[in-house]
């Protein structure tokens, strides 16, 4: 309530004081001073006022009586909106650790905003109080009923919206099979200590003011107005940028990268040398286990032999055959060009390429091909195929990405190049089918041995990409040429002549919408991407442009109420990435059972009509062994 009396009592700011003649005065019987005031214009009190308001210790009419009813602070006000934003849902339920990064890094971003419309708020005012309208001031008593409906309405938004954030979290857990961690008093440690750190990092804005006030009272004279707060703020902002540039980022990504090089010496648990010829690491090899890298050893030690292939596929073992695969890892010293000509050696001494059909697998960043894909080729043709890969680098995908964008097209451009260089020398009746796939980055580099979209289907007898990040040209080609009507998440190309995407096995041959799309011709390409895939959906443009596929219909995995958010959105889907690989297959940036008819169609084996099933053998059945012969996850 003191604060409302000076609000008031500055509505009229004091005057000069003058000292008048002496007056007697009967009651004490003696003269003494008088203090009166000389008379202020309104124009006076106007800019007295505005003045003791912008320095935070005085109280005008109009400013006062926003004052009283609206905190002073427009940071404080930009975090807290801004925390209803990050309560809202994404495509993964939020972990303690998802929560108190999205809430951080939206009340940062949140009270940048609010400062500078803040900033823009006191100019207004400034402006308007110079204006008859400058005059206006509320009674004592609305502007308590201001400030009271305005603190209210802002906390009991912020409850109900934190609280209402929990049970969407429970829901998306749901959609994507996973058991929400979301509960209230996991949610409520995660958001306090998000606002803890935020509070924490109130002292740049200290900084900033200090550097304002520097500079105002320095290079007032030679600077524009205006300049000081923007000058303030990039000295600072680009102080904490070099700072957590030197020692954060170069410190973290020099722990990532001597780590991966530990990693990569491994063997890891469940993997043994293989004793097949047929594959790399064994005995007769090329290319030795312990050159191979422990994603490599992973590849070349996993999966089924001819035996298991018969035992599935209830054949006798004479029908089946040992399937080849082939990896060269990645060895100082030696280069990718070197590493190409070493796969081509291999393939030739394992006969891959008397072979019916080819793969070339592009990898992950640390050398990862997916085990699902590889399976499914060998099931499905009863090994009477080759699948070959080469490990470029050693560093977790989205490190490798950041740290070198070229590498990844290079490496799947050689080693596709180069195969396709082998198979043009062979009579054409005599050459292997040539297939070509990757996940995650590993589909960014596999692309990227293709010009566009007509290069890849003139190149190759067909292709299973999934998780493909939507920054990879032909992916955004291929999106934005899409048919009308046709969805951003599963668009259909020339009405799925040749390519086809799918967030479910269902939609290769019914479009999203359950269109039927035909007569699939070949050679046929599948992108696979899970609508709930935070992996395909993130890309740059998303701090600030709402993208297409959250402008329309969401994906059946996806929660109907999550909405766009400049920044926070951004962070958002960023973070679920990181959730995205310990959701069950079928979801986020998991791709396993799908595989399996996905391959079927590309390699044109006959499926059942309930999609359950190709050549004689029930999908259910491969995918069962598969997951009991699964070592754990590398």
């Amino acid at each position: 309530m003191g604060f409302l009396r000076d609000a008031l009592a500055a509505a009229k700011p004091l005057g000069r004081q003058t000292v008048t003649p002496a007056i007697y005065s009967a009651a004490s019987q003696s003269f003494s001073p008088t203090l009166t005031h000389a008379p202020v214009s309104r124009t006076r009190r106007i800019q007295a006022a505005l003045r003791t308001v912008l320095t935070g210790t005085g109280r005008g009419t109009l400013r006062g009586t926003l004052r009283a009813g609206i905190p002073s602070n427009p940071g404080l006000i930009g975090a807290e909106v801004a925390s209803w934003a990050a309560f809202s849902p994404s495509l993964m339920p939020r972990t303690w650790t998802a929560t108190t990064v999205v809430t951080f890094t939206a009340q940062v971003a949140g009270h940048v905003t609010g400062v500078a419309v803040g900033y823009g708020f006191n100019q207004a005012v400034r402006a308007l109080a110079a204006s008859p309208l400058g005059r206006f001031a509320l009674p004592p008593r609305h502007q308590r009923v201001l400030a009271i409906t305005w603190h209210g309405t802002m906390a009991t938004t912020t409850i109900a919206l934190w609280l209402k954030s929990i049970s969407q979290q429970r829901e998306i857990g749901r959609l994507v099979g996973k058991d929400s961690e979301s509960s209230a008093r996991a949610q409520l440690g995660a958001t306090l200590t998000a606002s803890g750190l935020y509070l924490a990092t109130r002292g740049l804005t200290f900084a900033a003011n200090w550097g304002y006030d520097l500079i105002r009272k320095n290079l007032r004279p030679w600077l524009p107005r205006g300049l000081a707060p923007v000058l303030s703020g990039a000295i600072v902002g680009g102080t904490l940028a070099a700072s957590v540039d030197l020692l954060v980022v170069r410190r973290t990504l020099e722990k990532i990268s001597a780590k991966s090089r530990y990693l990569n010496t491994l063997v890891l648990p469940g993997r043994t040398q293989p004793w097949e010829p047929e594959r790399s690491g064994s005995p007769w090899s090329l290319e030795p286990w312990h050159a191979l890298g422990a994603q490599g050893r992973v590849v070349v030690a996993e999966g089924p032999r001819a035996r298991d292939l018969a035992a599935v596929a209830k054949r006798d073992i004479t029908q089946v055959q040992e399937p080849i695969r082939i990896y060269a890892g990645k060895v100082n010293g030696r280069s990718l060009r070197a590493q190409v000509e070493l796969t081509i050696r291999e393939l030739h001494r394992t006969g891959a390429f008397r072979r019916d059909h080819l793969v070339v697998h592009t990898t992950t960043g640390t050398g990862w091909v997916p085990s699902w894909s590889l399976q499914a080729v060998e099931f499905l043709t009863l090994g009477n195929c080759a699948q070959v890969a080469l490990q470029y680098s050693d560093l977790p995908s989205p490190v490798a990405w950041l740290t070198d964008h070229e590498t990844p097209l290079a490496a799947g451009k050689a080693l596709i190049y180069r195969i396709q260089q082998e198979l043009e020398r062979m009579p054409a009746d005599d050459r292997p089918k040539l297939y070509v796939a990757g996940e995650s980055l590993g589909g960014f580099g596999g692309l990227g041995a293709f010009a566009d979209a007509q290069d890849m289907l003139a190149g190759v007898d067909g292709a299973v990409w999934s998780g493909t990040p939507q920054f990879a040209p032909i992916w955004k080609e291929l999106t934005s040429s899409r048919d009308a009507n046709s969805p951003h998440i599963a668009p259909v190309i020339d009405g799925g002549r040749n390519i086809r995407f799918a967030t479910r096995p269902e939609e290769l041959f019914h479009s999203f919408y359950g269109a039927d799309l035909g007569e699939w011709e070949f050679p046929r390409i599948a992108f696979l991407q899970h609508a709930s895939d935070p992996i395909v959906w993130w890309d740059y443009p998303l701090a600030w442009r709402r993208p297409a596929w959250l402008a329309e219909r969401l994906g059946r995995d996806v929660l109907p109420a999550m909405r766009w958010f400049p920044f926070v959105t951004f962070w958002q889907v960023l973070i679920d990435g990181v959730a995205s690989v310990d959701v069950p297959g079928g979801h986020g940036h998991r791709y396993e059972q799908e595989m399996l008819p996905a391959w079927a169609a590309v390699l044109g084996v006959p499926l059942d009509d309930d999609l359950g099933g190709a050549a004689g053998m029930r999908f259910a059945r491969i995918a069962k062994w598969i997951k009991r012969t699964q070592p754990p996850r590398a």
